[in-house]
């Protein structure tokens, strides 16, 4: 992978996306939760008269289910082409932006714990820190 990534944190992990699937962040999320829905569905936001679906990330990525806090963070992803459907996730902090390159990406560890492996697109070994990046296509459906 090169190319610019936005990272977070989920459950302690460093994580991140490419910057390109991000449409914006949000702190302080006000949401519903959708009685009956799926662990992986935590509700639904009307943001700017928009409805977006708000997904646990952590569950579908095989961590225990986030812990219900007062202040909310969470990333809106931009809409696919041809799909009016908006989503976004629930993370438990900010990072930052960075390149990534092709030499700085690694194979998958073996030692990924509970993790689904098939969700993670590329290890990138940073200085200080091992980042994860996430296979949205996978996680959300292409």
């Amino acid at each position: 992978m090169n190319g610019k990534v936005l990272t977070f944190y989920l459950c302690g992990i460093l994580c991140g996306i490419d910057v390109i699937r991000a449409k914006e962040m949000n702190r302080n999320v006000e949401y519903t939760p959708v009685p009956g829905a799926s662990n992986e569905i935590a509700g639904l936001m009307n943001l700017r008269g928009q409805i977006i679906t708000l997904f646990d990330i952590t569950t579908i990525l095989g961590f225990s289910r986030m812990d219900k806090r007062r202040e909310m963070n969470c990333i809106i992803l931009k809409a696919r082409p041809h799909d009016s459907d908006q989503a976004g996730f629930f993370i438990d902090k900010t990072g930052d932006v960075i390149e990534v390159t092709a030499d700085m990406c690694e194979a998958l560890p073996a030692n990924l714990g509970n993790i689904e492996r098939r969700l993670i697109r590329e290890v990138v070994k940073l200085e200080d820190n091992i980042l994860l990046v996430l296979d949205l296509d996978k996680i959300f459906g292409t």
